[in-house]
């Protein structure tokens, strides 16, 4: 019995703890609003589109067919959707500041994105200004930066006109435009803002993107729509990765989810053997007690004292396995403590709650035989 109260104790604690946690990283704002938008992934063929401004002109003719359908109240292109873990990580180099050699520069995360991006993910501009179909390839280099960003490089500063330079592409100066919201581009679980630079698709063309439209329906309603509308540029190009960006924030949390449900489904598995062994000990302890029972009956014992007695011998052993399932839970949740989001693995208030669960369990397991024991008639108990 002190065994299995005390292993329903940790699996009951990790449980909460994992609840918990997933309630924290759900209740997270990632910076952008994921309801009612869709996304696919878009790769255009080098060999049928080698020229950049090729890539860059079947985005836009893409956006242009989208953009116009039923339903759809915006839509633009990212190359790499926020909420997973992925993405380009490029070294930078600050105008008027030492460089230094690439491996020592400054990283930062880099997006494509083309205009109306920001609106579909309704992403706030805090200063500056978006991009626009005037940021083409022939065009003054224009950048968009996160607040982490211009709070990392320019503290205390206006980072709108400042210039810097992707390390990769050092013949291009660019100057920053303006300054969007942190967005959790890596998933929710990464606690500190990535420091974003987003860069005109236009102005630095690749072939493979990420459509993201915000509709006015049930995106799912909207698929074979959007589908159309790129067959409609070019029929031979593949759509993939067809979801909806509820979905993927949903996907980037299955791990969490599925630790939930596992530890969950133990916890009650164990609770219900915890309770069915202190009620089958109690019962066999009470059979075994009858002609005990019977005679403490015919002296004068009353009903209460019956009751406590044999409840009392279902609740010492549990308060014992609170203790040591409490002591073995403390060092397993330090343990563990960088898997939990948001809460304390050694939170008090939980311990509290699943002990009092436990020996609330241990209470009625413990009313059944303790009822019966009161029902033994003292002459029958004499007479065996």
């Amino acid at each position: 019995m002190v065994a299995e109260v005390a292993l329903s104790l940790v699996l009951l604690l990790g449980a909460a703890l994992t609840i918990k946690s997933l309630g924290a990283l759900r209740s997270i704002d990632p910076g952008l609003d994921p309801h009612g938008v869709l996304t696919l992934s878009l790769a255009v063929p080098q060999a049928k589109y080698p020229q950049p401004r090729e890539q860059s002109a079947f985005f836009d003719r893409v956006l242009e067919r989208v953009r116009v359908l039923p339903g759809v109240e915006a839509a633009g292109t990212v190359s790499a959707l926020p909420l997973v873990d992925g993405g380009s990580i490029q070294p930078i180099a600050i105008a008027g500041r030492p460089a230094g050699a690439m491996a020592e520069q400054p990283e930062v995360a880099v997006r494509l994105i083309t205009p109306g991006y920001l609106r579909t993910l309704r992403i706030p501009l805090r200063r500056g200004r978006d991009f626009t179909a005037a940021d083409r390839l022939d065009q003054p280099a224009a950048v968009l930066i996160s607040e982490s960003m211009a709070r990392r490089f320019w503290p205390g500063e206006d980072p709108i006109g400042k210039r810097l330079t992707l390390s990769f592409f050092p013949q291009t100066s660019r100057q920053v435009v303006g300054v969007v919201a942190d967005v959790k581009v890596r998933g929710v679980r990464i606690a500190e803002a990535v420091q974003t630079l987003y860069v005109p698709l236009a102005q630095l063309p690749m072939g493979a993107e990420s459509l993201v439209v915000r509709t006015k329906t049930p995106p799912e309603s909207l698929v074979p729509a959007v589908t159309r509308a790129i067959h409609e540029v070019d029929p031979d190009l593949p759509v993939e990765d067809v979801a909806t960006l509820d979905s993927v924030l949903a996907d980037s949390l299955s791990q969490e989810h599925f630790n939930m449900l596992l530890l969950s489904a133990f916890a009650g598995l164990a609770l219900l053997l915890a309770a069915v062994g202190i009620y089958s000990v109690l019962s066999y302890t009470v059979r075994r007690r009858v002609q005990e029972i019977g005679v403490r009956m015919a002296l004068g014992a009353q009903v209460r004292d019956v009751l406590g007695m044999v409840v009392v011998e279902g609740l010492r052993p549990t308060l014992l396995g609170i203790l040591l399932g409490s002591a073995a839970a403390f060092a397993l949740g330090r343990a563990l403590a960088s898997l939990f989001y948001g809460v304390s693995a050694t939170d008090p208030a939980l311990f509290v709650s699943v002990a009092l669960l436990l020996a609330f369990v241990a209470l009625l397991a413990s009313a059944g035989p303790a009822w019966r024991a009161t029902r033994v008639p003292p002459s029958e108990a004499l007479r065996e």
